[in-house]
């Protein structure tokens, strides 16, 4: 038993090896952890205009019109998470344009083209007044934050791959006299390949365009939103919400904002009618809301990475991993997940993906079976989304101490899931 048991860590040691040595999956990789400074200061003023500046819910909120300060941290915002997108779609290509033995800036210029060209040519906007309108020329934060880096990851790993290929036909290179400095003369060495791929894309997209009636965003966000349809308060709807959003999650993209559109309304919904319950003297009607999924499902954000944090400190003997981990603590216990999931980085790892599928999904059972019989109260208070693990719990259940030693438990549950995967990382070469 003992052998066989090895054999298993091995293979998927071996496995998990071999898949994040991929070209492909080792530029995506690497592309998150060159961003990873950015990610840390972006999550930092997302802590303090949450924590602190909030002029509803900031800890300095006596201090009259703090909330103007917010400013400065949106700015931040703007500059790094606000355009992730982008980042990633030049970081990956130009990780992928070195490992085919090409210049870097190259791949990375053109991973942003890729992405780019996959973008929808007009965006609908709403003035204060409630007229829409349709606007040219304009890329929003909803299509080049985090929200828009699946499309920016494929478009730039296909883009650039392409371009890698095309380069090392002879043919398409545009040869330059001489006397033509080679800085020049290697640029127009991929004129060619740059322009067959991007009119492949736009092409595509014109394609999408024309028959579907619709953009490739709005494709792949409906293609995730679709299965959400049904109503959420039943345990496979909750599970399934769960498990699509922390799969995004496992492949660099942010699932609860792009599941969050649909979701968090009905959630939002079902609190409303749970406070009015309350305030009537009535039977709260709902379990799922968005206090129950923040608080159960999402301690430490995504994936509860809080179990990970302590699994980490506890276990791991990678430095890299141990100094990720304590950079990124603070913003963890708010529930900021950014600085582990882009710097250890949890995504595109094989083995630290398992446990971020699975242990939210476990841990938003158990909270739904309890809460169903009773052992803990309904969740029938707004509370910020940056509230620590327990004492979250705590509030979001108006007070029951039980929901405290519920997550207490269920942080410990998470922890000892996560430790084996945290313990074959030391072994493995990711």
């Amino acid at each position: 038993m003992f052998n066989e048991e090895n054999k298993f860590i091995e293979g998927l040691l071996s496995g998990a090896n071999k898949f994040s040595n991929q070209r492909h999956i080792a530029a995506v990789r690497d592309g998150f952890i060159d961003l990873m400074p950015l990610t840390i200061i972006a999550s930092f003023w997302v802590l303090i205009n949450n924590m602190l500046l909030n002029p509803d819910t900031g800890l300095l909120n006596f201090i009259p019109n703090i909330g103007i300060f917010t400013e400065i941290g949106g700015y931040v915002y703007n500059a790094t998470l606000g355009i992730l997108a982008i980042l990633i779609a030049f970081t990956t290509g130009s990780r992928l344009s070195r490992s085919y033995g090409q210049e870097g800036f190259v791949g990375g210029y053109t991973g942003v083209a890729s992405f780019v060209t996959l973008l929808p040519s007009t965006v609908i906007v709403n003035s204060l007044e409630g007229d829409v309108f349709e606007v040219g020329g304009v890329l929003t934060q909803a299509l080049t934050s985090a929200t828009g880096m699946f499309l920016a990851i494929v478009a730039s790993l296909i883009g650039v791959t392409v371009l890698s290929k095309l380069s090392e036909i002879e043919k398409l290179k545009i040869k330059m006299p001489e006397s033509v400095p080679p800085t020049i003369a290697k640029s127009f060495n991929v004129l060619i390949p740059i322009f067959i791929v991007t009119l492949i894309l736009a092409v595509f997209q014109f394609v999408v365009v024309i028959i579907f009636n619709t953009n490739i965003p709005d494709l792949i966000t409906t293609f995730f939103q679709t299965p959400l349809v049904g109503s959420l308060q039943t345990l496979p709807g909750i599970l399934l919400y769960v498990f699509l959003s922390n799969l995004l999650w496992a492949f660099g993209i942010h699932g609860t904002s792009i599941l969050g559109s649909i979701g968090e309304p009905l959630m939002l919904t079902a609190l409303q009618e749970n406070i009015d319950a309350l305030n009537a003297g009535n039977e709260l009607p709902h379990i799922v809301t968005k206090p129950f999924i923040d608080a159960f499902g999402w301690m430490g954000g995504g994936g509860n990475l809080i179990c990970l944090v302590i699994a980490i400190l506890i276990i791991s003997k990678r430095e890299d991993y141990r100094t990720i981990t304590k950079i990124g603590l603070v913003p963890s216990l708010f529930n900021i997940s950014e600085p582990l999931m882009f710097g250890i980085p949890v995504v595109f790892n094989p083995l630290l993906a398992i446990p971020l599928i699975i242990v939210p999904s476990i841990t938003i059972s158990i909270a739904y079976i309890a809460t169903n019989i009773g052992l803990i109260s309904k969740t029938a208070a707004m509370i910020p989304w940056t509230t620590p693990p327990v004492i979250s719990g705590f509030l979001a259940t108006s007070g029951d101490w039980r929901a405290v030693i519920l997550q207490v438990l269920l942080i410990i549950l998470g922890t000892l899931i996560y430790m084996p995967f945290v313990r074959m990382t030391n072994k493995a070469k990711i």
